[in-house]
């Protein structure tokens, strides 16, 4: 775009720029861009605003032109018709992945599922962190287990009856309730079974000083025997 200064093509002042498609329009030039007073911008050119009310977006361009008002304090970017495109609309599966994303970040390691964000550095909701709750060692794994088969019915497009689904999400629940059973006991069943193996070497050892004690007590004993008997003798 240019501006041109010459005699001709001045009106009042007002310069006149050539805009994309050739035409001149009134206006002025700032920065390199061709500026527009509110209600004086040439047909053609849009906000995003505009665009966005239409289904439309910039489609990767560089504003063309400034708008104008309230005695230039305030602008908006004006951006080319004829070079913008369609909105992308977000699918249903996109959705659904960006609701599930959200949803994860409700989960109290604690508490479980909570109606607001929770933090990311300890996955506590701010009660329990008010309340200094320490968390447990996969809280949140644990409770997003056990609501995991709501995930799962989502994303199951087939279509059954109303008592089939009901059976179906059943079974999910009580596998992944055995799934985080097995997980939050695992930690418990190595604790015992470690108590019970270090029980065990102990009971080991204490059969094994008793075994030696019983052994040299009869030793001394049959020794003392010999020398009574050749006493006698």
């Amino acid at each position: 775009m240019t501006a041109h200064n010459s005699g001709d093509h001045r009106r009042d002042g007002v310069e006149w720029v050539q805009l994309w498609d050739g035409r001149r329009w009134p206006g002025r030039v700032r920065g390199g861009l061709p500026e527009f007073r509110f209600g004086q911008a040439p047909s053609g050119l849009s906000t995003r605003r505009q665009l966005r009310e239409r289904g439309l977006s910039r489609g990767g361009q560089e504003p063309f032109a400034r708008l104008t008002w309230k005695w230039d304090q305030r602008f908006a970017w004006l951006y080319v018709d004829e070079r913008a495109r369609a909105k992308r609309v977000p699918s249903d599966k996109q959705r659904a992945a960006v609701t599930k994303a959200l949803a994860a970040r409700k989960v109290c390691a604690e508490c479980g599922p909570v109606d607001q964000f929770v933090r990311t550095t300890d996955r506590l909701c701010g009660d329990c962190h008010a309340a200094g709750v320490t968390p447990t060692e996969g809280g949140t794994a644990g409770w997003r287990t056990v609501h995991a088969w709501q995930d799962e019915a989502a994303d199951d497009d087939t279509e059954h009856n109303a008592r089939t689904d009901a059976s179906a999400a059943a079974k999910r629940a009580a596998a992944a309730l055995t799934r985080t059973t097995d997980r939050l006991d695992s930690p418990r069943t190595r604790t015992h079974q470690t108590a019970r193996d270090e029980e065990l070497t102990r009971w080991h050892a204490d059969d094994e000083t008793a075994r030696i004690a019983t052994a040299q007590t009869n030793s001394e004993d049959l020794n003392d025997t010999s020398w009574s008997e050749r006493g006698v003798a």
